[in-house]
């Protein structure tokens, strides 16, 4: 989905910065629709279900009903948009629960607005990718016997690289049974190197896809880019699992299908 086109949800109740908020989406060509309150959101996603946004932008902090609240109720709709909070109170503890709550993004006030424009592409990205496996698994699964769809079904969520589970629908990684907290630039990472499991995927063709504006940089420029965040999965999960090939890119493997390989 190209930056400037979808439909957002603007949750604000500071009159000011709603107004402020709404005119840099729509100069960048997104059809906005706001409210003032948490409450009202909750009401108005519950009443019109999935499907209608494909974003919402809300303030964490309101009064009665807050952001944590507005995402939970997007996050439980069937076809739930995806959601980015705005704080200028942010702490460790409620970025940790808006992660778990499946937040795409958490952004700190004041937020320049090139922060928030790729934020918000990066989101709608995301939203197409789901539709596009939704898409796929409605192609499989439409002449499919029954106990078939549900394998299909698990093909299209998860992305499993020995012991480590992607979960595409709900945006968690989970690394041998238990639920790794990781950021949504850590989260596109590890989901394009699953995606081309066993290859090596040079950095600016990671970086492009992590990085919605980084078409124009070079080999070098992209691994920097990439170089903190490795370091960052790396002590997430097993380090085994991202290979560096010098000079050309990074390749996730299963070391435990390496170490069976070197023993035979």
């Amino acid at each position: 989905m190209a930056r400037g086109h979808g439909r957002i949800l603007l949750v604000e109740d500071d009159h000011a910065a709603l107004m402020s908020l709404r005119r840099i989406l729509e100069s960048a060509g997104y059809h906005v629709t706001t409210v003032a309150d948490g409450e009202t959101a909750c009401q108005h996603l519950e009443e019109i279900g999935g499907g209608v946004y494909d974003v919402v932008l809300t303030d964490l902090r309101m009064n009665d009903v807050n952001g944590l609240d507005v995402l939970r109720t997007a996050r439980r709709l069937p076809d739930p948009p995806e959601v980015v909070l705005l704080t200028g109170y942010g702490t460790l503890g409620t970025a940790i629960e808006a992660l778990r709550a499946g937040v795409y993004d958490y952004l700190l006030k004041p937020c320049k607005p090139d922060e928030l424009l790729r934020s918000i592409a990066g989101a709608m990205q995301r939203r197409y990718d789901f539709a596009r496996h939704r898409a796929v698994l409605r192609e499989h699964a439409h002449d499919a016997e029954p106990e078939d769809k549900h394998f299909i079904m698990e093909q299209v969520r998860y992305l499993r690289v020995g012991e480590l589970l992607i979960d595409r629908f709900h945006r968690r990684v989970i690394f041998r049974n238990r639920v790794i907290q990781v950021t949504p630039t850590e989260y596109e990472l590890l989901c394009c190197l699953a995606e081309g499991y066993g290859q090596v995927l040079p950095f600016r063709e990671i970086a492009r896809r992590v990085y919605l504006d980084s078409h124009a940089i070079s080999d070098d420029e992209a691994q920097q880019l990439l170089k903190t965040h490795i370091h960052n999965l790396r002590h997430k999960i097993d380090p085994a699992y991202i290979v560096n090939v010098r000079g050309v890119g990074y390749r996730l493997i299963d070391p435990r299908t390496l170490r069976h390989h070197l023993e035979q």
